[in-house]
């Protein structure tokens, strides 16, 4: 009798930690990323009445007999399901949408969070309510000027602070993109013209290319067996205004002289033997300038242009420059463009004088306008070689095509440098002992195109910024924290961390909408929201707690029928207590 008593007693505790679960958790209805905990219980000892016997000689088994001793809480699990969003608008407040938890600390000792609302305190720290720092990984300033969490950073407090300063970042790659109008400058042409001996009918192209350093023009006849070439210089109105006999061949084959080369006027080439058969070349402007700022080491801005100039077929010359008149150092190069207008090379012009810049495995060169040695005296080079060098620097081969190489293929060296000057340094006096460091650009021409449009090309983007002030910042799904700056550009200010663990129910609760590791939880594995089964994180929006009002009062009245039951079982055994104690009366 006295068993039963004491079972009900365990009953009426075990119910009544049930009743103390169901009102914390419907106290914590509306706690900001709460999670609800349940009961389960189980037997205490049992007491044999009567062991258990197995069939023997005949007779059947026996089962065994036991009295149960009562019950008790088994565990208390915490449900870790996400709760609904309940959008706030503050910058500050953020959820978790997925698995993992907010690292916060206080010291050394971390502790793990679903609840969001967080805020800056005084100094910028990044808190929850508690005070209790969030933790991420904090944007330095790298090695380029630019702001960034480095790869090796540790996780750390997050600070946010409006008005903290983002020091200027030198430009050190400018983009460029747009069309080049592949029509700019003299067109060639094309003549059909009559062999003087046999009758037959020849084509006889002339191509033009165009000398940036004397601005002159030159050009060249091909076909078959024709040898011609020469030169001019073209007015404002794209007329000859001045031609060169001493440079000039005439347009001939083996059998004589084929076509009539222009000396002033209109570019035209006529047929000797037929002055109506003619062709005049149309010239477009071949020269197109865009302009970019860049700042330098300590934020000033410079303004810089780089020159187009359509120098041959397919083929641009670009050439950096400085307004203030400083001194540009490896700022010249030249363009290619296949036949479908796309940009296949960026090259090095090649100057006989400088090794470096001549092409590999070249060994002989033919100069066709002839180039000055270290005596001043010019040489023509080898004019066997099958390589040849306009007066620009260009290299192509000319020999016969196989193994790899074709006719009129470029030779010239990939432009891989970088565009240099130094702000101190105008050529007008020595550069001060202080001041920006000398500003490196790459230039980048892939963006560039060449069809037959309008020339479009101008700067797209460079990546220097000067010094500005942190005004407001917003936090990214991935945690990003972007601060927005007084120079209209924006930065990485710091990282958001997530924590997840192999056994979230492992965790310890302690009070505050914060949770323990323990050594059933595993170890945090802390990562970038998003990654390796992290769930995403929602600004302006907390998590809610996941309380279902409706399953609670269910429990309620659970534990208040379990608990009543129990206490009948007290009184029961009582009245029979007493009924036995009345026997000796």
């Amino acid at each position: 009798m006295l068993g039963s008593l004491y079972s009900s007693i365990s009953g009426m505790k075990a119910h009544q930690t049930k009743l103390d679960v169901v009102g914390n958790n419907i106290a914590n209805v509306n706690t900001t990323g709460f999670k609800k905990t349940s009961i389960n219980f189980e037997e205490t000892m049992t007491q044999t009445v009567k062991g258990a016997r197995g069939p023997v000689d005949g007779q059947g088994g026996v089962n065994p007999s036991t009295i149960g001793l009562g019950t008790k809480v088994s565990s208390i699990n915490t449900n870790f399901e996400s709760g609904a969003q309940q959008t706030t608008g503050r910058k500050t407040d953020l959820r978790i949408d997925g698995n993992g938890f907010f690292v916060v600390s206080e010291g050394a000792n971390k502790m793990y969070s679903r609840a969001g609302n967080f805020n800056l305190d005084g100094n910028g720290n990044l808190v929850n309510p508690s005070g209790l720092k969030v933790q991420g990984w904090q944007a330095t300033i790298k090695e380029d000027g630019s702001q960034g969490i480095a790869a090796d950073a540790e996780v750390g407090p997050l600070a946010i602070k409006v008005g903290a300063t983002l020091p200027g970042k030198a430009t050190d790659t400018v983009n460029f993109g747009g069309n080049l109008n592949q029509n700019a400058g003299i067109s060639n042409i094309t003549l059909n013209v009559k062999d003087p001996v046999t009758g037959g009918k020849l084509d006889v192209a002339i191509k033009f290319n165009y000398d940036t350093t004397n601005d002159k023009w030159y050009w060249n006849a091909e076909g078959q067996g024709v040898t011609g070439k020469g030169a001019f210089q073209l007015d404002d109105k794209g007329n000859i205004k001045k031609s060169f006999p001493q440079e000039t061949t005439p347009i001939q084959n083996a059998n004589g002289i084929l076509i009539q080369s222009p000396i002033a006027g209109k570019i035209t080439f006529s047929e000797l033997a037929d002055m109506s058969n003619r062709k005049t070349a149309q010239v477009s402007d071949n020269l197109v300038t865009t302009s970019a700022e860049v700042y330098d080491t300590l934020g000033n801005t410079h303004t810089t242009s780089v020159k187009y100039t359509k120098v041959a077929e397919n083929i641009w010359e670009w050439k950096a420059g400085v307004a203030n008149g400083s001194k540009i150092n490896n700022g010249k190069g030249f363009l290619t463009f296949d036949a479908r207008g796309q940009l296949n090379g960026n090259y090095l012009y090649a100057d006989p004088n400088d090794t470096t810049t001549m092409p590999e495995g070249v060994a002989t060169i033919y100069y066709e306008g002839g180039v000055k040695d270290a005596t001043g005296a010019v040489t023509f080079g080898d004019a066997a070689s099958n390589y040849v060098m306009d007066s620009n620097g260009v290299v192509r081969y000319r020999g016969p095509a196989g193994q790899g190489m074709e006719p009129g293929q470029i030779m010239n060296k990939q432009f891989d440098g970088k565009v240099m000057f130094d702000p101190a340094d105008n050529g007008a006096a020595p550069p001060p002992a202080k001041g920006a460091a000398p500003v490196e650009l790459t230039l980048n021409f892939s963006g560039v195109s060449q069809f037959a449009a309008n020339s479009t090309v101008a700067l797209e983007s460079q990546n220097g910024y000067g010094m500005g002030e942190l005004e407001t910042y917003n936090i990214t799904d991935t945690g990003d924290i972007m601060g927005f700056y007084s120079n209209g550009y924006q930065q990485i200010i710091g990282r958001i961390a997530l924590a997840k663990f192999t056994n979230q129910e492992g965790l310890q609760n302690a009070g505050g909408s914060l949770f323990k590791q323990t050594s059933n939880s595993g170890e945090a594995v802390i990562q970038k929201p998003g990654q390796a089964g992290l769930g995403k994180v929602v600004a302006g929006a907390l998590e809610m707690s996941n309380v279902d009002l409706g399953q609670e009062f269910t429990d309620m009245i659970i534990a208040q029928r379990g608990f009543q039951a129990n206490s009948k079982t007290i009184s029961t055994a009582d009245t029979i207590l007493n009924e036995l104690i009345n026997l000796k009366r």
